[in-house]
């Protein structure tokens, strides 16, 4: 190898490094936080026109409990396939991880409902495969009493909490702050939140 091969390498990796799209998580195959927060930079002044959507995979620790983890890295990367395919027939749409079982989409306002309907019972549709004939037909693998009342925790499915106009949260927290948001939707029937209507009702 020569100097000017190691040097075209680096010139090479520089301009990579200037495109967070270009560096995808392991994974999924998907960009990172620093995509998203420069993605979040054109998105977060145009609010209105654009939606974010913070996505979770709802219910996986109680299936890694009782299934094992065998299946884990397929489930995400199940999870990771269909919000990327379903993003390439939006135009404009975006899509990025922010950990092991969370997401990010970006796209315009008029389209991420349908789009996050779509990629929901797509996923639901896949998930069950995961599952024993038993536990799709209950659609419970795990139940408990906590504190005198019975919990019951159902399949794995997506949950989001979108915003698409101002959430009166700063863009350097509110990925932060839709993310706490997902955290009360797993238990509930609910599994789409809209933040900004909710911070202001």
């Amino acid at each position: 190898m020569s100097l000017t091969d190691a040097k075209k390498y680096i010139d090479d990796l520089h301009k990579r490094q200037e495109n967070p799209l270009l560096w995808p998580d392991f994974l999924t195959g998907l960009p990172g936080k620093s995509a998203i927060i420069k993605q979040l930079d054109k998105a977060y002044p145009n609010l209105g026109t654009y939606a974010v959507a913070y996505i979770r995979i709802a219910n996986i620790h109680p299936y890694l409990i009782k299934y094992g983890p065998d299946r884990h890295a397929e489930i995400i990367q199940w999870a990771a396939a269909i919000l990327k395919t379903s993003c390439e027939k939006c135009a404009g749409c975006f899509i990025a991880t922010v950990s092991t079982h969370d997401f990010v989409i970006i796209c315009k306002t008029k389209t991420m409902s349908k789009h996050l309907k779509d990629v929901m019972k797509t996923f639901d549709r896949k998930v069950e495969t995961f599952y024993t004939a038993e536990d799709r037909k209950s659609r419970t693998i795990l139940s408990f009493i906590r504190s005198g009342e019975k919990v019951t925790i159902g399949l794995i499915k997506m949950i989001a909490v979108v915003t698409d106009s101002d959430p009166g949260i700063e863009k350097s927290q509110l990925i932060r702050e839709m993310g706490k948001a997902c955290d009360g939707l797993a238990a509930g029937s609910q599994n789409i939140l809209n933040l900004s209507a909710f911070r202001k009702g």
